[in-house]
């Protein structure tokens, strides 16, 4: 018997779904009427995918650990400090295999060359300012940690995390 074969990060993050959306205020706006813990749609992580594969950010690279935000947080960042960079996307690379459990002790050196901050707080685990592996009760959104690729692993952000 042969071993099933999983997908890099690139190919399981194009096939995943992301962060769960909920209506929010827009909710009363719809016709008919929604309530704002109704859920909308996933979301998904085509704008980080393809800003890392127009600057050549190596995503099926081995033993990596990719901290991805999705495309309503990338939208989010776009809109204050425009288009996301090549040092951005370097910066959601971590070198190594770094499951959640280990987020405080192992060493969060990125592709990029600078190192993420890690730490614990109101029980979410924050890398920098952004949280992730964050499982919340509508209407908030969940954000899926440790999900693994054959090239590593992948962590869920709310938001785009960058060197500085």
């Amino acid at each position: 018997m042969s071993s099933p074969m999983m997908a890099t990060v690139p190919d399981t993050l194009a096939s995943i779904e992301g962060p769960d959306l909920y209506w929010e205020e827009k909710g009363p706006l719809q016709n008919p009427p929604l309530e704002e813990s109704d859920f909308k749609e996933y979301d998904t992580f085509s704008t980080f995918l393809d800003a890392c594969s127009s600057f050549g950010v190596d995503l099926a690279a081995s033993d990596i650990t990719v901290f991805a935000p999705g495309n309503k947080a990338c939208a989010e960042f776009e809109a204050v400090y425009g288009p996301l960079t090549k040092a951005v996307c370097e910066y959601h690379v971590v070198k190594g295999v770094v499951p959640l459990d280990s987020l405080s002790s192992a060493s969060l050196a990125t592709v990029e060359g600078s190192t993420i901050t890690y730490r614990r707080m109101f029980r979410k685990h924050f890398v920098d300012n952004a949280f992730c592996a964050a499982m919340s009760a509508p209407p908030r959104s969940s954000y899926k940690g440790d999900i693994k690729a054959s090239n590593g692993l992948i962590h869920m952000l709310n938001e785009v995390i960058y060197p500085g």
